[in-house]
This record gives structure tokens, C-alpha cells and sequence, in this order.
């Protein structure tokens, strides 16, 4: 009995730090987006990263999921920040980065297409940087 009880107890110690690097956050965005041929209304967003998983969550007024690859180099230690490429007035999300992970989403078809416009004509993407608490 004594055994079991001291497996439950160090189960659990061991799966705190495994919880504890979940990192949830709030975004106001203030503009309509693009993520994976979505569209995507602005407004309050939480945000869920979970370190080794692929998928970041959404939940605001549209819940949705992500698809993403590890980004290298794009962890924050500024504080959490989503990263959107801007052409002309369309934005497109590229990058989530908190404290500890930092996540890119893949160039959809459209992006690809504005992003091959914008160089023929000389006009380069801007990067808008959007903090998060």
C-alpha cells in the first residue's frame, strides 16, 4: 500500500513540470487575418501553446486549431508575441513565440502569390508584431 501511494505521489510531482510549460495567452488583434486558408475575425483571442505538440489553439469568437512547425530561433524573451506578414491591407499570421517555444505557420497559397507580387514589384511584406499577455 505504502508503495502505491508513493508511485501516485511522484507520478504526480513528475507530470507537474510537464503541465507548467502550457502556455496560455490573451491576444487582442485588431484586424481580420489569414491562418492555413482560413479567415479569421478580429477580436480577443486566448492562446494555447503546448511545448512538443504541433497544433497551437484559438479561442475567441471562432475557436479554431493551427497546424504549425518548430520555429527556430523565434522563442521570445521579450515576452509572448504573434508575428504576422502584412501585404497591402491583408494580414497573414506566421509566427507564435512565448517564452519558451516558438512555433511558425507554413505560407498558404495566397500569401505565396502576394509574396511572389510584392517582390516583382519592389514592394517587400512588412512584418507586424503584435505583443500578447
Amino acid at each position: 500500500m505504502k508503495r502505491i501511494g508513493l508511485t501516485s505521489f511522484a507520478a504526480a510531482v513528475l507530470a507537474l513540470p510537464l503541465c507548467a510549460q502550457v502556455a496560455t495567452l490573451r491576444a487582442d488583434i485588431p484586424f481580420e487575418f489569414s491562418a492555413q486558408n482560413k479567415t479569421v475575425a478580429p477580436g480577443e483571442y486566448v492562446i494555447t501553446v503546448r511545448p512538443g505538440s504541433s497544433v497551437v489553439e484559438f479561442e475567441g469568437s471562432q475557436h479554431y486549431y493551427v497546424l504549425t512547425s518548430p520555429g527556430s530561433g523565434f522563442a521570445s524573451s521579450q515576452g509572448p508575441k504573434l508575428i504576422f506578414n502584412r501585404y497591402g491591407n491583408q494580414y497573414f499570421l506566421s509566427r507564435v513565440s512565448t517564452a519558451s517555444v516558438g512555433r511558425d505557420l507554413p505560407p498558404s497559397r495566397t500569401e505565396r502569390e502576394l509574396k511572389k507580387t510584392a517582390a516583382a514589384t519592389g514592394h517587400a511584406p512588412r512584418e507586424i508584431v503584435l505583443a500578447m499577455r
